[in-house]
């Protein structure tokens, strides 16, 4: 699959609307397991363009992955314009599985929908999030350019696209079982 920086073109063809009311949640990170993973590391990727204040995207960047360390690079657009292209990474079972449980049930839903779009040959798996939504403190997917893109790395023994894809389904499907039993439990 051709990949345009690291984020796959498969990606833009995927519809990626607003989620109302889906924010994070604090308490799933909460109780977490720390049993064997599927997911291996997520990597996170903004640009904060010359129009954006590089400390709103740092702080949308560190909402959404958790991460410590905020790795800044620079580089320039077509025009000479400055970008400053922000990257984290989290390794840890907690930090990764607070993530996708931060998303919701319907989201996960459909990220199973979409799984064989959304994995390559090297079994990554991608999503995106909006970047305006994380800067004020929700985790919502998001469309287009003004993005937070997310790369998760999928386990799987021996490593191919077909065991990545019915790996990341275990996963996915363990984390929509377990919001569904919280959801079921706050009622």
């Amino acid at each position: 699959m051709t990949r345009t920086g690291w984020v796959s073109r498969s990606m833009r063809s995927i519809g990626q609307g607003h989620h109302p009311g889906m924010v994070f949640r604090k308490d799933f990170y909460l109780g977490v397991s720390s049993s064997i993973m599927d997911v291996a590391n997520l990597s996170f990727r903004a640009f904060s363009l010359a129009t954006e204040d590089p400390d709103r995207v740092e702080r949308a960047l560190r909402f959404v992955s958790g991460a410590e360390e905020i790795k800044r690079s620079t580089s320039s657009g077509y025009h000479g314009n400055p970008i400053i292209i922000m990257e984290a990474k989290i390794t840890d079972s907690k930090g990764i599985k607070a993530v996708f449980r931060s998303l919701g049930r319907q989201e996960l839903e459909r990220f199973l929908d979409t799984l064989d779009r959304r994995l390559d040959e090297d079994s990554f798996f991608f999503f995106r999030l909006d970047k305006q939504e994380a800067y004020l403190g929700n985790m919502r997917s998001g469309d287009g350019d003004d993005i937070i893109a997310v790369r998760a790395k999928v386990k799987s023994y021996p490593q191919n696209r077909e065991n990545a894809l019915a790996s990341m389904e275990k996963f996915l499907r363990s984390e929509i079982e377990r919001i569904s039993r919280l959801e079921a439990d706050e009622k």
